[in-house]
């Protein structure tokens, strides 16, 4: 039922700051700025958010997969989404990751927390990890052997491309697994173990500690990749009223909006940009994770 990854909702600080910095090292544009309104926060069951700023940015080849920064009142500089489980991590493509290192490594925005690596033993698929200005993680990935990696991902078109995969920190993968699959249709792969640097990093744990990770394909364009976190992992604080912290939430499109699932609030349309009066609805997932659903 979920299609292609939609809107990628972030918490910062400064939405100055951010705008500066994703717009002149990594050459997104800003498609909207405003202000959320009180019916689209009455929706997120987050009525506190209403009227505070927010700016929606793209990649240059105007792929519909948006990035939708609000500027928190409570953000709190300590916050590590690797800790918690949630949305944890945004993975956008890119053509070459290599000279996006050399771009970045001085950079006053972003802070490289993961040189480029291959990620397999293949050596088709190489990715560096990245904080950005808000401490939001972010994977740049590049698909160097498509015809090795056993996935049908329509590659990047520009320099810096769209988000194509969210990852998704869980408690128990298995769990997880048979709720996408009962609630939204999705088939998952068997999971496998995986080295994952930046978790091991934030945990304390030895570099070749292996994951169980799975991967939902939702189309050509798009993925969620779930993994199951260290037992340490907490689940993410989340004042009443209020967007949890760091990736808030995560929408994707759907053709139609079932009347079977447990929405947080009635399904309403808003005219607010990107969803041109179309209807959406958002569900809370097995970990607090918000998963927001959008008919075209």
């Amino acid at each position: 039922m979920l299609k292609n990854i939609a809107i990628v909702t972030v918490m910062v600080e400064s939405l100055d700051i951010t705008e500066l910095a994703y717009q002149n090292e990594l050459s997104y544009k800003l498609i909207h700025r405003g202000k959320i309104s009180e019916k689209m926060a009455s929706g997120w069951d987050a009525e506190n958010v209403a009227g505070r700023p927010f700016i929606l940015m793209g990649p240059t080849n105007n792929e519909a997969v948006y990035l939708r920064f609000i500027e928190s009142e409570k953000f709190d500089k300590n916050f590590r989404s690797l800790k918690t489980y949630g949305w944890n991590a945004i993975e956008i493509l890119v053509k070459d990751t290599e000279q996006l290192f050399l771009k970045l490594k001085d950079s006053q925005y972003f802070r490289i927390v993961g040189e480029p690596v291959y990620i397999s033993d293949e050596k088709s698929i190489k990715a560096m990890q990245v904080l950005g200005p808000s401490n939001e993680l972010i994977y740049f990935t590049s698909i160097e052997k498509p015809e090795k990696t056993g996935l049908t991902i329509e590659g990047a078109s520009a320099e810096i491309d769209r988000i194509f995969i969210m990852i998704l920190g869980v408690d128990n993968i298995e769990s997880l697994r048979r709720y996408y699959s009962e609630k939204f249709n999705i088939i998952t792969s068997d999971p496998a173990p995986y080295r994952i640097r930046t978790l091991s990093n934030e945990h304390g744990l030895p570099i070749e500690t292996k994951y169980p990770l799975s991967i939902a394909t939702l189309s050509e364009k798009s993925l969620i990749e779930i993994d199951e976190y260290p037992k340490a992992s907490v689940y993410r604080e989340n004042m009443a009223n209020e967007l949890p912290p760091g990736i808030a939430m995560v929408s994707f499109y759907v053709d139609s909006i079932p009347n079977t699932l447990p929405f947080i609030s009635p399904v309403a349309a808003d005219e607010e940009l990107p969803y041109n009066k179309r209807k959406s609805a958002v569900i809370r997932g097995p970990v607090g994770e918000l998963i927001e659903i959008i008919e075209t």
